[in-house]
């Protein structure tokens, strides 16, 4: 007799993972998917289904924009598996400036991705995550709790988007949908997470190999993509409100070990 898939043996639902092209976003459709879920992979850039991955679609998602979320919404309505979970990843980096130099465009651009997209997506898909039970995560940043120099736009959406998350916690109590943010540190630089480190300093090679210079172990997508996953498969009673993640070598924004 055969084994039963993952699929058989704990059926979860829908889950829609924004931001899923590239990192984070990329790493925790294929986690889902293997946990049990039925997986929307939605993004700007349409992504690459891993192989033999049976339950993971693909929808083109800008969360910007209002018709595209309420494109979203509709194949959400229109599928056959009830949504349970939405993890708001899609996020926007900024370049390394100082507030003095800094261009509000930047600010406009990532304030409008990183917490109005955020907002509108949930907004869309929050009846039917109340409907059956769901589970709504967002995906933050440390840099959200403490900022660092150069980088006060992408610091101040990360700061509204904590705000949102516990507003929203708030304002969702006593109905049946968890909420969560999941907030980490220092990720990994390279091609699978590395994006976020290419637009803060403008493909500059040697300032993104300064970051990591002598660090151990950044975070790596996989590392988040476990917590996700985690975070969402706990008993229905318990919400993990916040989690902040940090590599280890990494005790704070500000201080970080190196070993030459």
């Amino acid at each position: 007799m055969p084994t039963p898939s993952a699929h058989a043996a704990a059926p979860r639902g829908l889950a829609v993972v924004t931001g899923a092209s590239v990192g984070i976003g990329h790493a925790t459709v294929s986690a889902l998917e293997k946990a049990g879920y039925t997986v929307i992979a939605a993004s700007r850039r349409l992504t690459t289904v891993p192989p033999q991955a049976t339950g993971i679609t693909t929808h083109q998602l800008d969360v910007t924009d209002a018709d595209s979320v309420a494109a979203l919404e509709r194949t959400v309505a229109s599928h056959p598996t009830p949504l349970t979970l939405l993890v708001n990843n899609a996020g926007i980096p900024t370049r390394a400036a100082t507030i003095a130099d800094s261009d509000l465009a930047d600010w406009r651009g990532t304030y409008e991705t990183n917490v109005v997209g955020a907002v509108q997506t949930t907004q869309a898909l929050l009846p039917h995550l109340i409907r059956n039970r769901g589970h709504v995560q967002f995906i933050g940043s440390t840099v959200g709790r403490v900022p660092y120099e150069r980088g006060a736009a992408y610091a101040a959406s990360k700061y509204a988007l904590t705000a949102l998350v516990q507003t929203l916690r708030l304002e969702l109590n006593g109905l049946p949908v968890r909420v969560t943010e999941i907030a980490p540190g220092m990720m990994r630089g390279d091609d699978a997470g590395g994006e976020f480190m290419r637009t803060r300093f403008d493909n500059d090679p040697r300032a993104i190999a300064a970051v990591y210079q002598g660090v151990d172990n950044p975070l790596t997508p996989e590392d988040i993509a476990d917590t996700v996953v985690w975070c969402a498969t706990r008993p229905a009673h318990v919400d993990i409100d916040l989690l902040e993640i940090r590599p280890l070598a990494q005790a704070a924004q500000h201080k970080v070990h190196r070993t030459r």
